[in-house]
């Protein structure tokens, strides 16, 4: 069945709006004047990367199946993120609002506070301000609108369009836990279902992602660092269970650390209307920090 989003009106003008937004988030902030005759100002020093920076600050986006969620859902949870010279420990919420069943939907998420204890060396290698070792830090809100563009269609994988904007709502760029600079992205994700007879294994969704990242900088020479945005996945449905895993990452230009990769896995217990979702997080490249989740799914639609 092939979703014609683009004849309806009010989702042009939504898709139309969307981007407007972004380009005001790409240019929204003054880049600190940096005169030959001056010193740098501090913040100059930091680099605006996924290498130099908190594990939250420019993370890699979640990989998408294709299809949109069409629930109205609130996720919760923690994430405990470490390596040698930084333990971090975060409360994160989602919350997903569907405009259009089984067309549109609207994303707001971020981090909502994280604590973090940093070590010297690392504080160092970072160029960073903050004198206190331990310290807190509160996140970038990010708010994304996600389109149907083709779903469950015989022969064609279904296909979805993601325009994610991140504000620059996030603090303690002293300690570079957050780059107090916007940016966005935008994707496309493919995801084909493929159903099973046996009594085990539901089904197996097997799906990709192909995007484009952008984010502001700090320096006068780059203003703008833009990323090739990639990522597979797959999952395995049970009767209650899901097992998820996926690979991803982005690949920056300037090359300043700006090539994150990471492979994530996570089992997700359902019930009627709450799903225990329990996951995984390896840094391969340009991500330090490997993560431990766990998360609350509260569906609101099954509950009636």
């Amino acid at each position: 069945m092939k979703i014609k989003w683009f004849q309806n009106s009010k989702i042009r003008q939504m898709i139309l709006s969307q981007l407007i937004v972004m380009s005001f988030y790409s240019y929204s902030q003054d880049i600190p004047n940096k005169s030959t005759n001056e010193d740098p100002h501090w913040s100059d020093l930091i680099v605006m990367s996924s290498r130099y920076m908190g594990p939250n600050a420019l993370p890699v986006p979640d990989i998408r199946t294709g299809k949109i969620n069409s629930h109205w859902e609130l996720t919760t949870g923690f994430d405990y993120q470490f390596f040698k010279y930084d333990k971090t420990v975060d409360f994160f919420a989602k919350m997903n609002i569907p405009l259009v069943k089984n067309i549109v939907s609207l994303e707001f998420y971020g981090v909502v506070v994280e604590y973090f204890k940093m070590d010297t060396i690392l504080k160092q290698e970072r160029n960073t301000f903050d004198y206190e070792w331990k310290n807190y830090a509160f996140g970038d809100l990010n708010f994304a609108t996600i389109i149907q563009l083709l779903k469950d269609h015989d022969k064609l994988p279904d296909i979805s369009l993601r325009l994610n904007c991140r504000t620059a709502s996030g603090t303690n760029l002293r300690a570079a836990r957050y780059t107090d600079m916007p940016g966005y992205f935008f994707d496309l994700s493919f995801g084909k279902k493929i159903e099973l007879k046996e009594k085990v294994i539901k089904n197996i969704n097997i799906y990709s992602m192909l995007g484009f990242y952008v984010w502001q900088t700090n320096s006068i020479k780059h203003r703008q660092n833009d990323a090739f945005l990639y990522g597979i996945g797959t999952d395995i449905s049970f009767n209650k269970i899901e097992l998820s895993n996926s690979f991803g990452g982005y690949i920056g230009y300037i090359g300043n650390g700006d090539k994150p990769m990471v492979y994530r896995i996570h089992v997700m217990y359902k019930t009627k209307n709450i799903y225990y979702k329990i996951g995984w997080q390896a840094g391969i490249n340009d991500v330090l920090y490997n993560s431990f989740t766990l998360s609350l799914v509260f569906n609101f639609d099954k509950k009636k």
